[in-house]
């Protein structure tokens, strides 16, 4: 091999682990299938994971650099993202594990998929390549079809995979034609030779840049669960099977911010100096991105105030969560990308922690209505105390992470002017959901059965939610080193 072809593998080692570990596990289910029961596929998992971790760290000390033809970035950000995509993986691999939802035989194939989103995920946050960002996208999609639709047997899983199916189906299509209207205006589909088009030609494409910047976004929004393309999001999770929810809560969400920072900043905006870019002429991106944020905080805070089902309403609740980062492009500035990067990590912790008291809840007794919830806090009150921890850190409560990630939000949006209204919107938000937040609250503590008995959480699931709870709480007091390493992730972009 060629010194550029060894280069080019090094720098796509993270994801060439996830391919080895995905190949693993095909093997070990042919050649060893005595083992597929057991926890040796979630060791190798979990191993892939942490290797790819360390691989990411090795090479996020060199330089930043473009590899594979200019298509994929090896930089701060992509390592970044890659981090949180393999705690994602080992977070999501180990609960599924723990849990009565996914049965024993079907665990394998479960990590296989699981694996395969995870390789996706990481195309969509490393690309600078409009084609594959629709791979990774894709990759991604269509996996996540199988995922939602895991418990075959189940027809509301049936559902999920459904609807899922065709949302998916239309965002794509919507989005591959906005690449081509991107490709035919510049001639190109890599980031940078399509800026520089775009910013030399802008105000004779000024429409069609408009209308490729939509359809764009509409592929985007899908992945993130935004307005208008949310529609989908409280049936999918409610229909798969809660350790997929959980992990649909958090990893494509992220991959889609990933994708949408690096095609606005990179595609869509012109550097200013001093961590500031502006829109390109004609382009409404400052307008179109606040009124989504605020119709998608709105609309999933609303929606979320009916619900009996605690799983379907934190499907709501994640949509509003979106619609609280989406205030963070308004400013077009680095503190409002680092707002978002920090809310990403604060969110990563206390949904994914609720997500898994919903998973245990379930799995204990046999539903996910408030009315499972009775008596929690004093029948196990681990698991109550946790619930609690990430709700209020949700909601935005002080002391806790959701309210610093939250805080950041605000004040970046108060800075920008003539987007006061949105902060004060976002405050509302918070206010209405506090009172459905309250609501779990209430049946764990307040609600209690006359027989209550005390019920043994196991080992494996309290090692998990502690965990979770634990940089719920700490970042709500200390959050200077996720501050810091952040700024260094957006260093490539300044």
């Amino acid at each position: 091999m060629t010194p550029e072809i060894l280069l080019n593998l090094k720098l796509f080692s993270p994801e060439l682990i996830v391919i080895a570990a995905i190949v693993v596990l095909f093997l070990v289910d042919a050649f060893l299938p005595s083992l597929r029961e057991g926890g040796i596929p979630l060791v190798i998992t979990l191993v892939a994971c942490l290797l790819g971790g360390v691989m990411t760290w090795q090479i996020s000390q060199g330089s930043a650099t473009q590899f594979f033809s200019q298509t994929v970035a090896s930089d701060r950000f992509s390592a970044f993202f890659r981090y949180f995509f393999f705690f994602a993986c080992g977070v999501g691999a180990y609960l599924a594990y723990g849990s009565k939802e996914l049965k024993e035989k079907s665990r394998l194939e479960f990590l296989i998929l699981l694996l395969c989103v995870t390789f996706g995920l990481c195309l969509m946050a490393t690309t600078t390549h409009l084609l594959v960002l629709y791979l990774g996208i894709e990759t991604v999609s269509i996996v996540s079809f199988v995922m939602a639709g895991f418990n075959r047997d189940d027809l509301k899983s049936n559902e999920a995979s459904f609807k899922y199916l065709v949302f998916g189906a239309l965002a794509s299509g919507v989005m591959i034609y906005g690449f081509s209207l991107i490709y035919g205006l510049a001639g190109s589909l890599q980031y940078q030779a399509v800026a520089k088009f775009l910013q030399e030609n802008s105000s004779q494409t000024s429409y069609v840049v408009m209308l490729a910047l939509v359809m764009t976004y509409v592929g985007l929004a899908y992945k993130i669960s935004s307005f208008p393309l949310h529609f989908w999001t409280p049936d999918v999770y409610e229909g798969s099977p809660t350790p997929v929810a959980t992990f649909f809560s958090v990893g494509p969400k992220a991959a889609g911010f990933a994708a949408l920072l690096r095609v606005f900043i990179d595609v869509f905006c012109i550097k200013t100096g001093d961590g500031q870019w502006k829109a390109l002429e004609g382009s409404s991106l400052v307008e179109w991105m606040a009124f989504t944020s605020a119709a998608t905080m709105t609309i999933g805070n609303l929606s979320a105030l009916g619900q009996r089902s605690v799983k379907r309403m934190l499907a709501y609740s994640s949509i509003a969560h979106v619609g609280y980062m989406l205030m963070g492009v308004i400013s077009l500035n680095s503190f409002g990308m680092l707002s978002i990067l920090f809310y990403l990590v604060a969110y990563c912790a206390m949904n994914i922690g609720a997500f898994w008291v919903v998973c245990v809840v379930s799995d204990l007794k046999g539903s996910e209505d408030l009315e499972a919830f009775r008596g929690v806090g004093w029948s196990m009150p681990i698991l109550g105390t946790c619930m609690s921890i990430f709700l209020f850190s949700l909601t935005g409560i002080p002391l806790f992470a959701g309210f610093i990630g939250k805080f950041l939000l605000f004040a970046n949006v108060i800075k920008t002017e003539g987007y006061l209204w949105l902060a004060v919107l976002g405050v509302l938000n918070s206010v209405v959901s506090l009172y459905y937040y309250a609501k779990v609250l209430k049946a764990m503590w307040l609600d209690v059965p006359e027989t209550l008995q005390t019920v043994t959480v196991p080992l494996y699931h309290r090692i998990g939610i502690v965990a979770l709870a634990v940089p719920t709480m700490v970042l709500g007091l200390y959050f200077t080193p996720v501050i810091r390493f952040a700024e260094k992730t957006l260093a490539v972009f300044l």
